[in-house]
């Protein structure tokens, strides 16, 4: 520290971490220039009056470790190979295409004007001839949340979440998916929030969380685990074998729940439910709120067949996974620039709207109606394993905009 408070910057890694825009924080060794972390392999090599080099760790090179220490950090290193589980198979729910082509994304910014607005007139024709009237409104709630809802301490953040669960399990109850012994698969369960209320409105079923990730204050914490009634499994649903897991091994049935699964991780659950060995008996349904179109893949997505019939192409696809954030974006100019059109009364648009021609409700409408054919597509897919389909705004716009 220097005489005024300040942290004596000499004392601190030279590294400037891109992603946090600053430098490390990290103090260092008198006369280094970088933590330990940080040190360049280089650097370290050519410095050996400690006798201690770091090299790029084998695992993962986003990070090294000191050569000497090698084989003990492998042992415990966050990058190495977890062990191998009976429920995990390496793209078994990704849709078996290994073509690149296929896996690959074009920015809409990357097709011409022209394009554009030749998918447009597709997307209104589709549109008006198959889903026109199709896509209704259907608000549900349920007591258990809503009872929480009223507390006074919470505020509009909170009860957007909350409102949204309450819906989901209100239409839980409305398609008579809540019986007993059921397991509830919660897929992309972050928190385990909505898994947390279900488990207050279904007190007899069980409940498999899956998340690839490890999120701090699991709401799952709060539930009762000494009955193994919930499991929470860490892994990609396009690896996952629900077929291997316990949890779903000792239930009669099955249903799948989402809250906030994005983009193509949603094709990737649908797959996962329907590569249940006994599908057809043991799969009672699912409720699926889908959100994040614009990180949907040709590869996994599951109305390949649906796009394919209404002659729709992959380019076709990614120009409407790109149009889809025209619902939920806004203007995409700065506050400043909003505020100036609304006082002005004028509407700002940028020059490529003025090409292909439509205003800014008109670019909402378009990116609804691309994600409610996107949808759609799923819909299909579903139909042809045997369920009945039902798509619906389940929560209004000013609750999520992903409704």
């Amino acid at each position: 520290m220097t005489g005024n408070g300040q942290d004596d910057a000499s004392s601190h890694c030279n590294h400037f971490v891109m992603r946090k825009k600053r430098y490390c924080r990290m103090t260092v060794k008198p006369g280094d220039k970088f933590c330990g972390e940080h040190q360049p392999p280089s650097e370290a090599a050519a410095d050996k009056t400690d006798g201690k080099v770091r090299i790029v760790c084998p695992l993962d090179p986003k990070h090294t470790c000191y050569a000497h220490n090698l084989k003990k950090h492998l042992k415990i290193c966050n990058a190495r190979p977890g062990e191998a589980l009976p429920y995990i198979e390496k793209g078994v729910n990704s849709g078996g295409k290994d073509d690149a082509d296929l896996d690959s994304y074009k920015l809409l910014s990357t097709f011409s004007t022209n394009e554009i607005m030749g998918v447009i007139q597709k997307i209104n024709k589709i549109f008006e001839e198959l889903l026109d009237g199709k896509v209704t409104r259907k608000l549900a709630t349920h007591g258990v949340v809503e009872a929480e809802m009223a507390k006074p301490e919470y505020g509009d953040k909170t009860k957007k979440h909350l409102k949204q669960a309450s819906a989901i399990l209100g239409l839980l109850v409305e398609y008579d998916l809540i019986k007993p012994n059921i397991c509830y698969v919660e897929f992309g369960a972050g928190r385990g929030h909505l898994s947390y209320w279900l488990a207050q409105a279904a007190e007899e079923a069980s409940f498999l969380l899956v998340e690839r990730s490890s999120p701090k204050h699991k709401r799952d914490n709060k539930l009762d685990k000494t009955d193994d009634k919930v499991q929470r499994i860490r892994a990609d649903i396009a690896d996952l074998i629900l077929d291997k897991v316990e949890a779903i091994s000792r239930s009669d049935f099955i249903v799948g729940v989402t809250k906030h699964l994005c983009g193509d991780a949603t094709d990737l659950a649908l797959r996962c439910l329907s590569n249940v060995s006994q599908q057809q008996t043991k799969v009672l349904g699912c409720i699926m709120t889908f959100c994040c179109h614009h990180r949907c893949r040709w590869a996994s997505y599951t109305g390949k067949d649906f796009f394919e019939g209404v002659d729709l192409t992959k380019n076709d696809f990614d120009m409407m996974c790109g149009m889809t954030s025209w619902a939920t974006c806004g203007t995409g100019f700065s506050r400043e620039k909003n505020s100036e059109s609304l006082q002005t009364k004028t509407e700002i648009l940028n020059e490529r709207d003025k090409e292909i021609g439509l205003n800014r409700d008109q670019k909402e409408e378009v990116g609804r109606r691309c994600k409610s054919i996107l949808n759609w597509g799923r819909l299909q897919y579903l139909e042809k394993m045997g369920f009945q389909c039902f798509l619906h705004y389940y929560v209004d716009a000013d609750v999520s905009l992903e409704n």
